[in-house]
């Protein structure tokens, strides 16, 4: 499981993408699943992946025998507070102050090691809980449905495809809750990336 920056890598300071082509590299798994929405894959419009899809993982799995396997994406209604919320405005705020401190704070990210653990993970991982919070029940259920759906596009790549090796190539704020729910499955065995 490899968490990546998603649409965060679009501040101007964030690691080197050179770092993340040569962990892939490294790794070499048989199966990527990539949080690329399935309709988007199939319709050919990659126009709104993530930096890190585009630029890297992308060009090399055409390049080696790597095979992508879209498992998913935004259902588009996370972190949006509903239009009769109370307190919208303020909801709204407060969710804007926290995406700048964690946009700030992702600046600090010089390779893909620095959002896959430590400090800036759990600092990272902290402020998304608290926007989620912050947005309402009908965003995290939103969050849940599209984080059980990526589960379940996970789990049937790696049922269809057993002893392969599969990298998860997700957003850094869904990696800890697919980490706990992979691990928690039977047949699946998790590695370190870095233990690869």
């Amino acid at each position: 499981m490899l968490g990546l920056l998603a649409d965060l890598h679009r501040e101007p300071t964030q690691y080197d993408l050179r770092l993340l082509y040569r962990l892939v590299k490294s790794i070499q798994p048989d199966l990527l699943c990539a949080e690329i929405h399935p309709d988007d894959w199939r319709s050919g419009d990659l126009s709104a992946v993530w930096p890190e899809y585009r630029d890297t993982i992308l060009p090399l799995a055409r390049r080696t025998d790597i095979i992508i396997v879209p498992v998913g994406g935004s259902t588009g209604h996370e972190y949006q507070i509903p239009g009769d919320s109370q307190f919208k405005q303020l909801r709204r705020l407060v969710i804007r102050l926290i995406n700048s401190l964690q946009r700030l704070l992702m600046q600090l990210a010089q390779r893909p090691d620095d959002v896959n653990g430590g400090a800036l993970d759990t600092l990272c991982d902290g402020m998304c809980a608290a926007a989620l919070g912050v947005s309402g029940p009908q965003a995290r259920q939103a969050w849940d449905e599209a984080n059980q759906a990526i589960l379940n596009n996970i789990l049937a790549a790696a049922h269809r495809d057993p002893e392969r090796r599969v990298l998860v190539t997700v957003d850094c704020r869904r990696r800890r809750w697919l980490m706990k729910h992979l691990h928690d499955q039977s047949g699946v065995e998790l590695f370190p990336y870095y233990f690869l």
